[in-house]
């Protein structure tokens, strides 16, 4: 299918591994000119290697995306090689978890300033330009437990702030679409990324090939499997292309069923 967005500049955070490369490799395969913005600059390096050898158009940034300081200085960095940012994946990370009590206000702060604030910085930087040409994506990659907090995890922080994400992407929606702009969040369900095997053996000590078997067996997801990085980034693409133009505000589910709500 073509998405028509080829030649769009494509901002990607985290895209040097997991579900962020997955959507940089889609996306460079529809001719967009990408940019992997992520902090380990070997991993990055590889990223755009492999998707220049594919064919594509990628340059890699090196930055933290989690601090407002960190943000502009990628989108700068993309603005000085390929121009401003049409489409933007947006996506940090923090794997504390705890029940109530393991935490404190500072742990709250904090998670909040690197899942909702930075989100905000970056939608600011990116939004101007967004507004001046009439077209713009900004596509959101949060979490599952934004709409269901998990009982079983001791992801309270999790729980609590994505939410606070998952509005402010329904609020922006609703003030910039008339300018053309959709903003969107896609929620993976257990998605087998290196961060989800490390995560289950370090917390729960769920060795490497065993944790497919640990989330069939015990997350009773009707399609009976975890789901790969590219079943993401195939439904972040469609949402960053032309053909979604009438789809803003939305929360769209990835997770083969496992979350139980009609709506």
């Amino acid at each position: 299918m073509d998405l028509r967005i080829k030649g769009r500049i494509a901002f990607v955070a985290g895209g040097s591994q997991g579900m962020g490369k997955a959507t940089a490799e889609i996306l460079a395969a529809e001719g967009c000119r990408v940019a992997i913005v992520a902090r380990d600059p070997g991993r990055i390096e590889t990223a755009v290697e492999q998707i220049r050898a594919a064919g594509g158009t990628a340059i890699g940034v090196s930055a933290d995306l989690a601090t407002a300081a960190g943000v502009h200085a990628a989108v700068e960095a993309v603005r000085a090689v390929y121009g401003p940012p049409e489409i933007v994946v947006a996506q940090t990370n923090d794997l504390t978890s705890g029940t109530f009590f393991d935490l404190t206000d500072e742990d709250f702060a904090r998670v909040f300033q690197i899942f909702t604030v930075s989100f905000a910085a970056l939608a600011r930087e990116v939004i101007p330009d967004m507004r001046a040409a009439k077209w713009g994506r900004i596509v959101h990659i949060g979490s599952a437990v934004a709409k269901e907090p998990q009982r079983d995890l001791a992801h309270v922080l999790h729980n609590t702030i994505r939410s606070s994400t998952t509005s402010l992407i329904k609020s922006l929606a609703d003030e910039f679409a008339r300018d053309g702009i959709t903003v969107n969040s896609v929620a993976p369900g257990y998605i087998m990324t290196d961060t989800m095997r490390a995560y289950f053996e370090g917390k729960y000590g769920v060795a490497d090939e065993s944790v497919a078997e640990w989330v069939q067996s015990t997350r009773g997801i009707p399609a009976e499997r975890h789901g790969e990085p590219y079943e993401i980034g195939s439904t972040v693409a469609f949402l960053c292309s032309d053909l979604a133009g009438y789809t803003t505000g939305e929360w769209v589910l990835v997770d083969g069923g496992w979350h139980r709500s009609a709506v």
